[in-house]
């Protein structure tokens, strides 16, 4: 028997998925359970839009344990965390006189100015870093940045938290 090549697979046709034979109609009268309910796919956008805490969570922890958990690579998450030093522990903004540069990001990350900016750019792409335009006061007009938490991201978390829960309890 010869091992096909990727050039021999290619060739053949892709098999037919199996097919399940069709219930019988009084089979479907009888099931007790309700359908469940189909909630459509988020979209990538609503994905990285910022997700809303609520009275009893705190911005910090739930950005901190995120950022942990994230995929990220680790040089956005050093410059994540770092940025929340900087910011308001409770909101996540940072104020426009605490604006880092990429020179003073680099210098408390150990990076180099180029690694800071990609991570800054992973950071905004992926949610966790927005930038806003100041609308008043004498740096209207310049961008400050804000943290935020993907809302991917916060719906994860909290899944997490309470299938956890019982388990701590029971400690």
């Amino acid at each position: 028997m010869s091992i096909p090549s990727p050039a021999d697979l290619a060739r053949r046709p892709a098999p037919k998925p199996p097919t399940r034979p069709a219930r019988p109609a009084a089979a479907a009268k009888t099931d007790s359970q309700p359908p469940l309910p189909v909630r459509p796919k988020p979209t990538a956008e609503d994905a990285i839009a910022p997700g809303k805490l609520t009275k009893k969570e705190h911005f910090r922890r739930t950005f901190l344990f995120g950022l942990r958990a994230s995929r990220m690579h680790p040089h956005a998450r050093l410059v994540g965390h770092d940025l929340m030093w900087r910011a308001t522990h409770a909101t996540g903004r940072i104020a426009p006189n605490q604006q880092p540069s990429l020179e003073t990001l680099a210098a408390a990350t150990g990076l180099s100015t180029s690694q800071v900016d990609v991570a800054l750019a992973t950071l905004h792409t992926r949610g966790w870093l927005q930038y806003r335009a100041l609308q008043q006061g004498p740096r209207a007009g310049s961008r400050v940045m804000s943290l935020a938490i993907p809302a991917a991201v916060l719906e994860h978390i909290r899944a997490n938290r309470t299938e956890q829960a019982p388990d701590r309890r029971a400690r």
